[in-house]
């Protein structure tokens, strides 16, 4: 079974729960997000949009389009759309987050709410991220991301296996964001924010890296 499909089976048992129960505890995180990516635009990508939590928060300059692998999520996602009403929410589509259906350069920001740490391989979400965010543009995680630690780092890698079963995790670090952007060079970390409640998340923000200019030819003598 593909990792989606996997996501797909447990948030089909979330979907009637989910509000109730994180609705109060994601808020706070869920508002700041919106906010750090309506400062810097335009278009807006949020990956793991779920019932669509978020999408209050954001300024109604932004114009979002939301993405989620589950359709019972993105069900509820869009009735919410429809109920608020939230106007700038321009589309909601189910999609893989490791190949979006957009083109290179398509959005200003791109938002990723408590969905990086559960996807089967982060970086390849990170680069597809990178390839739709324009240049210089943001790409912002919102999640439970720790620093680590070998006390800290045993406990959450013991806890690990059930949270995935739950569909949640415990055991990410920054410092595989951090190996991430040295190795690739698509991005570089810009900062790093610990959110309520009590510093649990913390949002994450990665600058696009500008493209790289291509290398001149050396000059060669006419004269051979």
């Amino acid at each position: 079974m593909s990792g989606a499909e996997r996501q797909r089976r447990i948030y089909r048992r979330w979907a009637p729960i989910y509000d109730p129960i994180y609705s109060r505890i994601l808020q706070r995180a869920h508002r700041r997000l919106a906010e750090v990516a309506g400062r810097h635009g335009g278009d807006v990508l949020e990956i793991g949009v779920g019932t669509g939590l978020g999408l209050p928060y954001y300024p109604p300059a932004c114009r979002i389009t939301g993405i989620d692998v589950s359709h019972d999520m993105l069900a509820r996602a869009k009735a919410r759309a429809a109920r608020e009403p939230l106007p700038n929410v321009v589309g909601l589509r189910v999609m893989d987050a490791h190949r979006l259906d957009f083109p290179a350069d398509a959005f200003d920001v791109v938002t990723l709410p408590f969905v990086l740490t559960l996807v089967e391989t982060p970086e390849a979400v990170l680069r597809e991220c990178m390839r739709v965010v324009r240049p210089e543009g943001l790409v912002l995680v919102a999640s439970r991301i720790s620093r680590g630690g070998p006390l800290q780092g045993g406990v959450e890698r013991a806890l690990e296996p059930l949270a995935r079963r739950c569909g949640l995790s415990t055991a990410f670090h920054l410092s595989r964001i951090e190996r991430w952007c040295a190795a690739e060079g698509l991005a570089r970390l810009d900062a790093v924010e610990t959110l309520d409640p009590v510093g649990f998340f913390k949002l994450v923000a990665l600058r696009r890296a500008p493209p790289r200019r291509a290398q001149a030819e050396p000059s060669r003598d006419p004269r051979g």
